[in-house]
């Protein structure tokens, strides 16, 4: 294998993409949660941009 930089360790944790396991509720949650708060700064960045804060 090519020395990429990383591990065999990482390499064997990340697997290959066929085998992904189904994601579960707590994995769509927290997903979700990300999304939402990645969302709220970044429009209360553009609010602050745009004067509408501070």
């Amino acid at each position: 294998m090519a020395d990429l930089g990383i591990s065999h360790t990482h390499v064997n944790h990340y697997g290959s993409v066929a085998s992904k396991k189904p994601l579960t509720a707590r994995h769509r949650l927290q997903t979700l949660l990300h999304g939402a708060l990645f969302t709220a700064a970044f429009l209360f960045v553009v609010a602050m941009v745009c004067g509408v804060v501070g």
